[in-house]
Order: C-alpha cells, then structure tokens, then sequence
C-alpha cells in the first residue's frame, strides 16, 4: 500500500531522530581514543540497530528516490551509509555515515514539505535522480597506502591523499552548485580547511566548513569518510 506524503514524513522524522539517539549512545559507549566497536551498553545498542534497520526496510526505496546517492567510497572500499549506520559496522565508517546521512535526512523532510501532504507517494513524487555516484581513492606506487582503520605515518601518502580528496570535492562544488555567493563562501571555508590539514586548527575548521555545505551535504556525501579520516590524525 502506497504512503501518503504525511505518512511518509512521520516515517523520516521518527528514523531520523531515532538514528540520532542511537548516535548518542554509541559514541558514549565507545572505547578512545581510537574506537573500532562498541565496549558498553550492547544490549540497548543491539535494540536499537534491530528498529532501525526494520525502519530502513520501510523506508529505502522511498530514500533511494528522494537522495542522490547512499553511497560512500575511501581507500578503495566502498558501502551503503545507510546500511552502516544500523549495523554494527567498525566506528570509522559507522560515525561517517550516520553524519553524513542526518543531515541527508532534513533534507528529505525539506522535499516532501514542499509537497502536497495528503497525495500518494509514488517513483515520480520527486525529481529525476542522477545516477548514484561513488567516490574512491586509490593510490599506488611502491609505498603508497591509505588505511581507514590504522594510522599511516607516511607523509607523501597523505600529502598526495589530501590534495586527491581536496581537488574532487572543489569540483564536485563547482559542478553542483551555481556560480555565485555561496558556492563562493563554501569554496573559501573549503581552502580554509586545507590549509588547516596537520594542523591543531583542523578541527575547528572542519565544523565551520560543514556548518557553511549543510545544505548541500549529498554532494560531499561521498568525501566525509576521508575528511573524518584526517580528523584522526
């Protein structure tokens, strides 16, 4: 049976803000300073990853229609966020996904908001999507490597690391967004970040340049995974 818009709405929003305080547990049940899975509250956690992932059954192809992409690619390894988020994935690719996709979520309530709440849901409630898109970073050469889930203390690797990913999201911007003031600003907070790789300031500058893109997170949505890798450093 087909959901009404509202329906639809209810849906998203419960999935978003019980995914949100699943959020919260996790990251408090975490071992630091360098997490892989969970080492507290895994009773409560389990409750939870089996409502959410009953909540995605319902919801995915309505997601798939309403995002440009669920995928996320780094190092060579490539998965679905939303997958992710309700399993119990290592912390790496579970925290950037679930940051990646709340925002995603706001979005998709945004969309159906401008909809007409009692007209049935249906493939065509919402514009074409693009083809889902990936990205990944391979690297080669005799010394080179990219790991996810362990330091790397090469410093050409992670040069060369970080201009690759600072160079694809600079273009995703400028192919996604229009020419004006707030690709402008989005650009700015992003060279603002680069300089700031290796740096005590990295931090502060990656929250400035989220706080800037929240609006259009699906087109960095494949790049969290590597800036949140250079958080680690």
């Amino acid at each position: 049976m087909e959901l009404k818009v509202r329906e639809l709405a209810l849906k998203v929003q419960k999935f978003h803000d019980d995914l949100a305080a699943h959020f919260d547990l996790w990251q408090r049940s975490l071992e630091q300073p360098l997490p892989s899975y969970p080492v507290r509250n895994i009773e409560n956690l389990g409750d939870q990853m089996n409502s959410l992932a009953r909540q995605l059954g319902t919801l995915r192809s309505y997601i798939e229609t309403l995002t440009q992409t669920t995928m996320m690619a780094a190092a060579g390894q490539t998965w679905d966020a939303y997958d992710s988020a309700v399993s119990n994935d290592v912390a790496i690719r579970k925290g950037s996904s679930i940051e990646a996709i709340l925002p995603q979520l706001q979005q998709m309530l945004g969309k159906l908001d401008s909809l007409n709440p009692d007209s049935d849901c249906s493939e065509d409630f919402s514009p074409q999507r693009k083809s889902p898109q990936t990205v990944s970073y391979n690297i080669h050469g005799a010394h080179s490597r990219v790991n996810i889930q362990s330091e790397d203390h090469s410093s050409n690797v992670v040069s060369f690391f970080d201009q690759r990913v600072f160079s694809d999201i600079r273009n995703a911007i400028d192919r996604g967004l229009p020419d004006n003031s707030e690709r402008n600003a989005i650009l700015s907070k992003l060279g603002d970040l680069e300089k700031a790789v290796n740096t005590g300031d990295f931090l502060s500058k990656y929250q400035e340049f989220i706080s800037t893109v929240a609006n259009h997170m699906t087109i960095i949505l494949p790049f969290i995974p590597a800036l949140t890798q250079m958080l680690g450093r």
